[in-house]
């Protein structure tokens, strides 16, 4: 259920979505650098974070979290030197942009995992994703390797794919 609201409510309100879908080689690639643990921001196409909705979100969440706890130890909090408040002051926001940071890698993790999904709906109707992704990079690697380009590539994917079910 967590996972259907970040996909359905959160990613689309976060990144704006390409009208087309992937292409073949741009799947390839995406899917390699997936599968190899590389950053993925930027190198889907058409997929691009919108910050200010992003930091939108964070400040509600954080609010969510700082508010109830401000009001529960507002008689501490009250109390203290103003000096202790100011280097709290900092350490806050310094937890905010770590946070936030955090949560932009996060998401843009989730948003290209979610498109190369779809495209691999596309591109590979009888593969599960699943089971197929990993095995897909190789091959893709060993196309690069061979020099391998253009609509050769997509043949050598698949007689690859077909030999080794």
């Amino acid at each position: 259920m967590f996972d259907k609201l970040i996909d359905e409510k959160l990613l689309p309100f976060i990144f704006t979505q390409p009208k087309h879908p992937m292409r073949f080689n741009e799947l390839m690639r995406a899917n390699k650098l997936f599968v190899d643990n590389m950053p993925l921001e930027g190198q889907i196409p058409g997929v691009k974070l919108r910050l200010g909705r992003a930091y939108l979100f964070m400040i509600v969440v954080w609010n969510l979290v700082l508010i109830p706890l401000a009001l529960i130890f507002h008689k501490i909090l009250a109390k203290i030197d103003c000096h202790v408040a100011i280097i709290l002051a900092v350490v806050f926001t310094l937890l905010f942009f770590g946070i936030l940071s955090i949560f932009k890698q996060w998401a843009a993790e989730k948003m290209a995992e979610k498109m190369i999904r779809q495209a691999w709906k596309i591109h590979f109707p009888y593969y599960d994703y699943e089971t197929y992704h990993a095995k897909v990079a190789k091959f893709y690697d060993d196309a690069v390797e061979r020099g391998v380009t253009g609509a050769n590539l997509e043949m050598y994917i698949m007689n690859a794919l077909s030999l080794e079910k």
